[in-house]
């Protein structure tokens, strides 16, 4: 998604966000610095806009931008004190006030209070939850919405919130025996708490479920193995992307 600001001196110009494909609106210039997009983009989401619905999604813009200057090209990058030193000071705090970087000490760099980032760190959490939560709700409003019966929708729905298990190996100390520590919650849960699928988290969870993801407990009991009727022009397979745009946030 891009951002354009207003052409002319208003205090506060509109903001249009556009898909990357199509072409900049008359009057309007295409924001390209850090500081301006995170001055203006928070204004600019909307749950009606595809890839700009919530906070998260600002996120991930500013993440990409801040990224681009860096010149991050391996997660290794993001810990790189050379390539941190290539944003201006109110870049740096911006990327720190999104927990786009992971160092302490950059961090502490921008504000030389751990107990404060801390702090902060709990209401990023909190509202990443939220938008989560919000991404899962608009999941199940697809599937309510998109199959023909009514029954069908609910078992799905239920599909949804079923358990799924994090299995966790530890060793004990004193005995060297290893001991499994089973986690069981719904997938919708898992993702909320920002756990997606097997590949990226090591743990099972709701997009292997929505994919019937290959080599999962789900390969052949996810929502691609079933054959349930959709509404009209409906299918499986559509039903399945428009549910991924929705935890995607491009719905």
């Amino acid at each position: 998604m891009k951002l354009y600001k207003e052409n002319g001196e208003a205090k506060h110009p509109n903001i249009q966000v556009l898909p990357d494909a199509d072409p900049a609106p008359s009057g309007y210039t295409e924001i390209t610095d850090i500081v301006e997009a995170n001055k203006y983009g928070s204004n600019a989401i909307n749950p009606n806009t595809a890839g700009w619905r919530d906070k998260l999604c600002f996120r991930t813009k500013l993440k990409t931008m801040i990224y681009t200057k860096m010149g991050v090209a391996v997660p290794a990058d993001v810990d790189d004190q050379a390539k941190w030193d290539l944003l201006t000071d109110e870049e740096k705090k911006i990327a720190a006030d999104l927990f786009v970087i992971g160092k302490e000490s950059f961090f502490l760099e921008v504000e030389n209070d751990l107990r404060a980032w801390t702090l902060r760190a709990g209401e990023y959490r909190c509202w990443t939850m939220n938008c989560r939560r919000e991404r899962a709700e608009l999941c199940e409003s697809i599937l309510f919405m998109r199959m023909l019966n009514l029954g069908d929708s609910k078992q799905c729905l239920a599909d949804l919130t079923q358990i799924a298990r994090d299995t966790v190996i530890t060793i004990d100390d004193v005995t060297d025996k290893v001991s499994d520590k089973v986690r069981v919650k719904s997938m919708v849960v898992q993702y909320v708490e920002g756990l997606e699928d097997e590949a990226n988290d090591g743990v099972v969870a709701v997009r292997d479920w929505i994919q019937s993801t290959v080599g999962t407990p789900y390969e052949n009991n996810g929502f691609m193995s079933l054959n349930y009727p959709f509404k009209g022009t409906h299918t499986k397979e559509s039903v399945r992307d428009e549910m991924l745009a929705a935890l995607d946030g491009t719905f």
